[in-house]
């Protein structure tokens, strides 16, 4: 087996779309979750703590069972994937939803029903959209 076999099936390996996308997606994540763990440690735990100005809730046991490192990573899991909802599916969702200036629907003068903008034919009813509607006859 050759280098330059080896090199090149790596190099076909490492450049088709799914790898790279992967690669991509481990560096946004990474990226993304420094922002989470920012936004929980720097804001909602505060906010717990503040509530909780008498005592830390990290040191409290019950018997023996130190119930206050699990209670902790309890609320900074709820916080964490409860931040990262907020920021991934309602911000970054709602921004990938928005529809382009040039591609917003239109609607089927005969049907109703939404059709791409560039359409000639309603994919729903057949009818002809380049005729504007008022010379169209029943």
């Amino acid at each position: 087996m050759s280098i330059r076999r080896v090199v090149n099936e790596f190099k076909a390996f490492a450049l088709r779309g799914n790898v790279l996308d992967f690669v991509m997606a481990v560096v946004i994540g990474g990226a993304i979750g420094r922002i989470i763990t920012a936004c929980v440690d720097g804001l909602v735990m505060p906010t717990f703590a503040h509530w909780l100005r008498e005592t830390r809730w990290e040191n409290w046991t019950y018997w023996q069972w130190r119930i206050g490192p699990v209670l902790s990573a309890v609320l900074d899991f709820i916080a964490k994937t409860a931040v990262m909802y907020l920021l991934l599916i309602k911000g970054v969702g709602a921004l990938m939803q928005a529809p382009a200036d040039g591609d917003s629907p239109r609607t089927c003068p005969l049907c109703r029903e939404a059709v791409h903008p560039e359409a000639l034919r309603c994919k729903h009813c057949g009818g002809d959209l380049a005729q504007p509607v008022s010379s169209r006859t029943p």
